[in-house]
């Protein structure tokens, strides 16, 4: 009886997954699936938001722009893109870029929450919106008031 090689234990996931998916045959396809992971880096945040890769098939990246003037701006970038996607992706992955009218659904954009300078109130502004809210009723409402107009004056313009 043949004795079976020693293992080094623990073995990291990361490296049974990848020889897992050698075995099967799909390391080429994960690599494939690399590329949605790497396209806003690769084309930048403008193009992005303006052209997403649908599919590859046989080294044939298909990639939907949201219009045709794009997409003809684009064709002249064709085998850059094509490039960096190889070169970020450590393989000759991506053979043929093909561009498609298409829709293109942009990632919500977070916006940095910035500290907007207020500008501070005066006695008078405070004596003005104490008199408007004095013919509210409902104290929550009345308070609410309160603070809606605070917040709009101390606004700069």
């Amino acid at each position: 009886m043949q004795k079976r090689p020693k293992m080094s234990f623990p073995r990291p996931l990361s490296g049974l997954m990848h020889e897992s998916l050698a075995g099967l045959g799909l390391a080429e396809r994960l690599r494939e699936a690399e590329i949605w992971r790497v396209w806003p880096e690769v084309v930048g945040d403008t193009l992005a938001c303006r052209a997403r890769p649908l599919r590859i098939i046989n080294g044939t990246l298909t990639v939907a722009v949201s219009s045709a003037p794009w997409i003809q701006e684009l064709r002249f970038m064709t085998d850059m893109m094509k490039e960096k996607l190889n070169s970020c992706l450590g393989a000759d992955v991506v053979r043929e870029i093909v561009l498609k009218a298409g829709r293109v659904d942009t990632p919500p954009v977070e916006v940095p929450e910035e500290i907007i300078a207020t500008i501070p109130l005066t006695l008078q502004q405070f004596a003005h919106i104490e008199a408007e809210a004095a013919s509210i009723a409902d104290p929550d409402t009345r308070q609410a008031f309160i603070e809606l107009m605070q917040a709009s004056l101390e606004q700069p313009r």
